[in-house]
């Protein structure tokens, strides 16, 4: 961690607790809300260690993916500061520990409970194939329960977007959950891959170990592309029957989610499961009692509203939601609890739609809005986000391409787009949002210099080694993880 964290030991409205883990490009520490009290749990990017163009790539899809996800199983992102050295992500604090504890404190878990977390597994899943997001990395490691019975998927570092009906290739996440297609370097489709890691996810809660493992990494590919797995003797032939229709080599026989909600092992459950809110599509509930408590911390009424419907993630919102968090674990009801059985997402209507509503899904402006800066800690608290969310170069994810971000300030230099456009830059002219088509592609994350001034991505290619396409694909990150834990002693594994 960097002097400036260590010296003060906060940053904006929050205080600096214990280190709960450690990425690749920095720590999640626990911190407390000052405003409320709250306990929060804060990613730690350090700008330094995000050098190559597949890391900018790899963080910023991460942060615009935890900008749009709303759903009970699925972690929340609140607010978002930046400093000149550093990316805080401000996030939900589950504290309940990791699903691999649970099954390794407890050698494996019973079937009714197993369901329950299964159903809250696939319901987590099902959303975020709603909004064409692939996790590709889901492990019982990247569940962390709540202490309530309910996990919360974490964890968006090897997520992607993709088209309908679109094709992925690149091959990443942790071996022992990754998909036979994955492995044997095929194409293969999104959301088979996530159901694949759902059944082994579980295979190890009912039987307490991993289905497919081996030190040698040459051969876990090989049991795992074969599909050669053994039961233990105390699993159900239900929950049998269910995995073998999951782990099925083929992708196009392997059970939907449909067919597995439909399977006889899920009558152990028959709770219903929240289907979350659509960013966009779905009005976000305001509960009137928490919005009154924000005049207590100088917040006004009307300007919280319009950042609430507008999805902000800055200290007005993180403040409501966690005020919204104390209010429900304390046993009350809100209209705004999405976990709730109750809860209904209600479509926004264009008529009935808000000025705000139709502001934020009718984006006029392709430009990211101003970063102010606080006056604590000499930080740059955004009312948005790091990351630039609006219209893109139609370029594919897939291609060859190297997708240019265009800086919100000023050009100076020429780009090369693919309508081959030429911009007037001697003339001072900023980037027009006619030129651009709506896209998923990749954004490009703004890093900043000590004084604050933005670069593009094609200055990083200036400062950096220029890598193409395919020599990012070689390098994915489960390359990066030299170590995956097992089942079987609780120890990490070296892969060969």
């Amino acid at each position: 961690m960097t002097n400036d964290i260590t010296k003060n030991k906060s940053i904006g409205q929050y205080l600096f607790g214990k280190t709960l883990g450690e990425g690749t490009f920095g720590k999640v520490k626990l911190a407390t809300h000052i405003l409320t009290g709250e306990k929060v749990a804060i990613k730690i990017l350090e700008k330094q260690k995000i050098a190559d163009a597949s890391d900018v790539e790899r963080v910023t899809r991460e942060i615009q993916i935890l900008k749009q996800v709303r759903h009970p199983n699925l972690v929340q992102l609140y607010e978002i500061i930046e400093t000149p050295k550093q990316l805080f992500l401000v996030m939900e604090y589950v504290n309940g520990g990791e699903l691999f504890d649970y099954i390794v404190q407890n050698q494996r878990i019973k079937d009714v409970e197993a369901v329950r977390f299964y159903s809250q597994l696939l319901s987590g899943i099902e959303y975020l194939h709603k909004l064409h997001i692939v996790h590709r990395d889901l492990k019982p490691e990247n569940l962390i329960l709540d202490g309530r019975g309910k996990i919360k998927i974490i964890d968006f570092g090897l997520s992607n977007f993709y088209k309908q009906d679109d094709l992925l290739k690149t091959a990443c996440g942790s071996p022992c959950y990754a998909a036979p297609e994955m492995i044997a370097g095929k194409r293969y489709q999104g959301l088979q891959v996530d159901i694949w890691s759902s059944g082994v996810i579980l295979f190890a809660m009912l039987a307490g170990y991993l289905p497919f493992e081996d030190p040698n990494t040459n051969q876990l590919y090989k049991k795992i592309i074969s599909g050669d797995f053994k039961f233990p003797k105390y699993i159900s032939n239900e929950a049998k029957d269910l995995i073998k229709n999951i782990l099925n080599t083929d992708p196009l026989k392997r059970y939907t989610i449909l067919e597995i909600r439909k399977h006889t092992w899920f009558n152990f459950y028959n709770q219903k499961i929240p289907t979350g809110l659509v960013i966009g599509h779905h009005k976000i509930p305001i509960d009137p009692e928490i919005i009154k408590q924000l005049l207590q911390y100088g917040i006004q009424i009307e300007y919280a509203e319009k950042c609430i419907e507008s999805n902000r993630h800055n200290h007005v919102t993180t403040t409501y939601y966690l005020l919204l968090k104390k209010y429900i674990i304390a046993g009350n009801k809100s209209i705004a609890d999405i976990s709730s059985e109750l809860f209904e997402p209600q479509r926004i209507s264009i008529r009935q739609s808000t000025y705000t509503d139709r502001k934020y899904t009718n984006p006029s402006n392709p430009l990211p809005l101003i970063q102010r800066k606080s006056r604590h800690n000499n930080t740059l608290q955004m009312d948005d986000s790091t990351i630039d969310t609006k219209p893109r170069l139609n370029n594919s994810v897939n291609t060859q391409n190297t997708i240019l971000q265009q800086s919100p300030t000023i050009m100076n230099q020429s780009v090369d787009m693919r309508r081959k456009i030429t911009l007037d830059f001697q003339k001072t002219t900023v980037l027009d949002a006619s030129q651009l088509q709506q896209s998923n592609d990749i954004k490009v994350l703004k890093l900043k210099t000590p004084v604050n001034r933005n670069y593009i991505l094609s200055e990083y290619y200036g400062r950096f080694p220029r890598k193409s396409r395919n020599q990012d694909r070689q390098s994915s990150v489960d390359q990066d993880q030299s170590y995956y834990k097992t089942f079987y002693k609780g120890t990490s594994v070296p892969k060969k």
